[in-house]
């Protein structure tokens, strides 16, 4: 009797997190233009997502988690295929960030495709962009940070607190600050 009772309370709160996540859904249709949902996408609680004047986010069967930021800049593009956005992770595009189908992003994952121009002051606010390309089936683990001009090829793991300042190719593990090649992946 307690597991079918343990078994119904999972059920509703799973109900209502999924009507919740809904309702997220629309009213973030209604405030950006620019922002698309395809296949099965849930939003989680707390999450700040914004599309600027021109800008294209693309959500395609991923999951948000909570406290999650995307944000794509003015004419930017941000489109994003992968299973889950960990929580507490940042994903901004001022020119473009692809994140392929059937990758992962784990908790506290900062992707930006976008640098300060150091010389410039910076209260100009001015930035250098680079786009960056995550294939399929790529691991970011926890605290990975992924910056401007990057290519990260399919099948690729990048390890915790992993900071990804040149292209990785497909298949491999990179790991350290900056991230440097282990081996190839075995599948």
């Amino acid at each position: 009797m307690r597991h079918q009772g343990a078994r119904l309370a999972r059920g509703l709160r799973r109900v209502f997190r999924e009507g919740a996540s809904r309702r997220r859904i629309g009213v973030l249709r209604l405030l950006y233009p620019g922002l698309t949902f395809e296949g099965r996408v849930s939003v989680a609680a707390g999450c700040d997502i914004q599309v600027l004047e021109g800008g294209q986010l693309i959500l395609r069967d991923c999951f948000v988690s909570r406290g999650v930021t995307l944000v794509a800049g003015r004419g930017a593009v941000l489109d994003v295929a992968a299973g889950i956005i960990g929580p507490h992770s940042t994903l901004v595009a001022r020119e473009s960030v692809i994140v392929g189908r059937g990758s992962k992003i784990a908790e506290g994952v900062v992707v930006r495709d976008a640098d300060h121009d150091h010389r410039k002051p910076l209260e100009d606010g001015v930035f250098i962009t680079a786009p960056i390309d995550i294939g399929r089936d790529v691991w970011l683990a926890a605290g990975t940070t992924v910056l401007s001009g990057v290519t990260i090829g399919d099948g690729a793991t990048i390890g915790a607190g992993a900071v990804v300042t040149s292209s990785i190719p497909a298949g491999v593990t990179a790991v350290g600050i900056p991230a440097r090649p282990l081996a190839p992946r075995i599948v």
